[in-house]
C-alpha cells in the first residue's frame, strides 16, 4: 500500500519537461478508455462499478489523470537510458525452454550424455527414467523460464547457447547435470519492454518516498506510545 501511494505521490510531483504537452481531463479519460477497450457507455460504467469508480466522478477523473501522467513520466525517464536498461535486465525479459536431467552419479551422467549424443537415447526418456528432479514428469522439459530462475551454471550455458545444443554433464548443487537448451524466445526493445523497464524506474524513484512515509508512520506511532 505504501509503495503505491509513493508511486501516486512520485507521479504527481514529477516535473514533466516543458514541451511535453499537457492534457485535458476529457483527454485522460480518452486514453483511459482506449487503454482498456471501453467502447461504450455501458462498458465504462460497469468498469467503474467494478472499480468503485461508479458514483465518484472526481476521484475517476483523477485515476485517469494519474494513469495518462504515468505514461508521460514513464517516457520522460527512460529518454536516453532505454538501451542501457534493456541490456542490464535483458536476463528477466529474456525466455528460454530447455531440457535438464539431473543424477547423483558423474559415471552415469556422463552415459546418460552419451548415450543422447550419439542417438541411442532420447533426451526426454531418459529424463523420465533417470532424473532425480521433477523435470522426470515433463520428460525433462523446463520452462519457459526467464535467466533468473534457473541454477547459475545452467544459466550460464543458456545465455550464450545455440538451439538444440547439448551440454557435458556439469555439477550444479549436489548434481551432475545434463542440459539442452530448445528454445530461445528473445525480448525486443518494444513498447511491452520499455512499459516493463520503466516501471522497474519508476518503482526505484518511489521506493525512497515509501520509505520516508513508512519513517513517519513509524515515527508517529513511536511518540503517541
Amino acid at each position: 500500500m505504501a509503495r503505491s501511494q509513493a508511486e501516486i505521490d512520485f507521479i504527481r510531483q514529477f516535473e514533466l519537461p516543458e514541451d511535453v504537452a499537457d492534457f485535458s481531463d476529457n483527454d485522460a479519460v480518452s486514453a483511459l478508455q482506449k487503454d482498456l477497450r471501453l467502447s461504450d457507455d455501458d462498458s465504462v460504467r460497469k468498469w467503474r462499478a467494478d472499480h468503485l469508480l461508479k458514483e465518484d466522478e472526481e476521484a475517476f477523473v483523477d485515476f485517469a489523470r494519474i494513469r495518462l501522467k504515468r505514461k508521460q513520466v514513464v517516457n520522460t525517464l527512460l529518454e536516453g537510458n532505454s538501451e542501457s536498461l534493456f541490456l542490464r535486465y535483458k536476463d528477466r525479459l529474456d525466455r528460454v525452454l530447455y531440457s535438464l536431467i539431473r543424477v547423483e552419479s558423474e559415471d552415469q551422467a556422463h552415459d546418460i550424455y552419451y548415450s543422447i549424443d550419439s542417438g541411442e537415447a532420447e533426451f526426454g526418456s531418459a529424463a523420465e527414467k533417470y532424473s532425480c528432479g521433477p523435470e522426470a514428469k515433463t520428460q525433462g522439459i523446463v520452462g519457459p523460464v526467464d535467466l533468473t530462475t534457473p541454477h547459475p551454471e545452467v544459466a550460464a550455458r543458456l545465455r550464450t547457447a545455440s538451439p538444440r545444443q547439448l551440454f557435458e554433464p556439469f555439477t550444479a548443487d549436489n548434481w551432475y547435470a545434463i542440459i539442452r537448451l530448445e528454445y530461445r524466445f528473445d525480448s525486443e526493445l518494444d513498447d511491452k519492454t520499455k512499459e516493463f523497464l520503466g516501471g522497474l524506474l519508476l518503482g526505484s524513484k518511489s521506493r525512497e518516498i515509501a520509505n520516508q512515509l513508512l519513517k513517519f508512520h513509524l515515527s508517529g506511532f513511536t511518540m503517541a506510545e
